[in-house]
């Protein structure tokens, strides 16, 4: 099927790797794998036969952007509404539906039926036959509601979340992420996406020394967590939901096998500076260079009682950020919230993030709002396979 609506596609384009000395993402080795330079690269337009076939097509909406070409996100909305549920239309088209989030960074289904509940949701991640991913390294406080399924950030909602890639500061990150609107917001409380790749395109055009820095010398987050879950605060996840134990020991362990230091507080407070990790990657399915951190919702996002955001950040050698680099984060932040694509919830709405690929964050709202997550690693080999055991015991 990916091969037919490839051949049906109005415009193939050739993409080749940047000359970067970015960090590198390898590809994955599941059976979704691209080829990392040279690939062929799916845009909209494809042809009515292709589309036909998978009882699915393309759609336009108001706050959608051109990236590179392309609109941004892909929104997939059924032919013939009320013919199948969105769980049975995604297991029967499973390799298809992955693989326009591969090539496209994010899709938005809209008009799908079945999708009422958070059990709704569950059934339908749960048949895509995807590797389980725990939530352990979340800064964000959540609840569960069905298997699998989160309650989206509960930090207030007059605290905006800036941009991000999902548990960027993690040493495991998920491949996929799932929103699903239950209910939205009365006014504002829209999930804002972008394409990582133009942000890095941007740093490197508007700040090239700093981006340069960033690329050679990596990054370290440091974030304070409390001895309890704080559901005033964004970041406010303690460090026994983080880790999953009530001990001080078992902390420990945790932060010593990631390459964590950490500090404890007289309060039962926990200091903590990661090891060094990348701020600029390079896709290998794509050859494309990525702005792959949690940088800008740290240094304008991860503020309170515990917490100066300008201090959240440091070089992967442990050296304070200097002025430009703030200054240019701080604009480049800026700039995201200018191009975001912040589009308008609707009950029913899926968005699946390749959270390699594209970045995303939350609005202020006016309640009630009910945006559910669901985190998930690569495509299991397996046709038939079930989900693997997570690999972090916390959900």
């Amino acid at each position: 099927m990916i091969s037919l609506l490839l051949a049906c596609s109005a415009r193939i384009a050739l993409v080749d790797p940047p000359d970067s000395r970015s960090s590198r993402l390898p590809a994955p080795d599941g059976d979704l794998a691209v080829r990392p330079a040279r690939r062929l690269t799916l845009l909209r337009g494809g042809g009515a036969d292709g589309w036909e076939q998978i009882g699915a097509r393309p759609v336009s909406i108001d706050e959608e952007r051109v990236f590179a070409g392309r609109a941004f996100p892909m929104t997939l909305s059924p032919l013939l509404s009320g013919r199948t549920t969105l769980t049975e239309w995604a297991a029967e088209h499973r390799e298809t539906l992955l693989q326009l989030v591969r090539e496209n960074g994010a899709v938005l289904l809209r008009g799908f039926g079945g999708m009422e509940t958070p059990q709704g949701l569950s059934d339908f991640v749960m048949g895509l036959r995807l590797e389980e991913f725990g939530m352990g390294c979340s800064a964000a406080p959540r609840t569960e509601v069905a298997p699998g399924v989160f309650t989206a950030n509960e930090a207030p909602p007059q605290e905006k979340i800036p941009f991000h890639h999902e548990m960027a500061q993690c040493e495991d990150k998920p491949a996929f992420l799932f929103f699903y609107c239950e209910f939205p917001a009365q006014t504002g409380g829209a999930t804002p996406i972008i394409p990582s790749n133009a942000v890095a395109t941007h740093l490197r055009e508007a700040h090239p020394a700093v981006a340069q820095r960033l690329a050679a010398r990596g990054i370290r987050y440091a974030r304070t967590l409390p001895a309890q879950d704080d559901p005033l605060s964004p970041i406010g996840k303690s460090w026994r939901t983080s880790f999953n134990t009530d001990t001080r020991q078992g902390a420990e362990a945790a932060m010593a096998a990631a390459g964590t230091t950490w500090r404890w507080h007289g309060n039962g407070d926990l200091y903590t500076e990661t090891k060094q990790m990348p701020a600029l990657v390079v896709d290998g399915r794509s050859g494309k260079e990525m702005f792959y951190n949690a940088v800008i919702a740290a240094i304008t996002g991860w503020e309170d009682g515990r917490n100066d955001p300008l201090k959240a950040i440091r070089y992967g050698d442990g050296e304070e950020l200097d002025g430009e680099a703030v200054a240019a984060l701080i604009e480049t932040g800026e700039w995201m919230a200018a191009h975001r694509v912040a589009f308008a919830w609707q009950s029913g709405d899926v968005l699946i993030i390749d959270n390699q690929a594209a970045m995303h964050s939350r609005e202020t709202f006016t309640p009630p709002r009910r945006i559910l997550a669901s985190l998930w690693g690569e495509a299991l080999r397996r046709p038939e396979g079930r989900a693997e055991p997570a690999r972090q015991s916390s959900r």
